[in-house]
């Protein structure tokens, strides 16, 4: 099961960045480095305990990568051995991701970067993590992804940020493939919307399913007993009971 150091969408500040992550022993695993992750992270308490940091990466609005330079700069001279990159990037190669760090001053000494395609299964054993990248629909100017990951033996899915979700994700779920679901989901529901609403997903997921489901990425007017209600879970931001 995943934790998330903060779930709100890009202007929810509140719940922080929306991202994921896992930990094993003293390796941290991340979904996204936004805006304010870093600094959550660091008020958390949870990046001092780590001395290896795996980060994967949807797509690259500011709240999902704004804080990444940050993350590897610190990696480089904070954690494990000074000047000898401790986090490790994964992206899909569409996201040109050593371009962004280059912009953002971290040369590629300081991290270690693994690029790949969609579908393609990449392994972090010491994590006894797989997963591949599934091209999602969110905003026309970026390429953006989930993720079907399998941790332990348990497969979840990881949304990223979307409007919509693949029928064979879909189908998936209703067969029963997915232990959990993450799905992005908004209040917010008009036409071209670039977020799921929690109206539509409810109209996509029938009750039957919706417990595996688990709402993040929130916007403002998202009320979470409103999705509780409609028998949807919805993720919380580290610490928050």
């Amino acid at each position: 099961m995943l934790e998330f150091i903060g779930c709100g969408s890009a202007f929810h500040t509140e719940l922080g960045n929306n991202s994921a992550f896992y930990i094993k022993g003293q390796t941290l695993f991340l979904i996204d480095c936004g805006s304010s992750t870093f600094a959550r992270l660091r008020e958390s308490g949870i990046l001092q305990k780590a001395d290896r940091i795996h980060v994967v990466l949807t797509h690259t609005h500011a709240d999902h990568v704004g804080s990444l330079g940050d993350l590897v700069l610190y990696g480089y001279w904070i954690i494990g051995k000074m000047a000898e990159p401790a986090v490790t990037v994964y992206a899909p190669k569409d996201l040109n991701i050593r371009m962004l760090l280059d912009m953002m001053g971290a040369e590629e000494k300081t991290y270690i970067l693994k690029e790949f395609t969609p579908g393609e299964e990449i392994e972090i054993p010491e994590l006894s993590i797989r997963f591949e990248a599934v091209p999602v629909r969110h905003v026309p100017e970026l390429h953006c992804f989930g993720y079907v990951l399998r941790i332990q033996n348990e497969l979840i899915y990881y949304s990223g940020d979307c409007c919509e979700i693949p029928a064979s994700i879909l189908e998936k779920l209703t067969g029963g493939v997915f232990g959990a679901f993450y799905q992005d989901t908004c209040k917010a529901d008009y036409e071209d919307n670039v977020h799921l609403s929690l109206r539509k997903l409810a109209e996509i997921i029938g009750p039957a399913f919706r417990d595996k489901v688990y709402c993040m990425h929130q916007d403002e007017g998202f009320d979470r007993d409103e999705a509780e209600k409609l028998g949807f879970q919805v993720v919380k931001p580290y610490g928050e009971k």
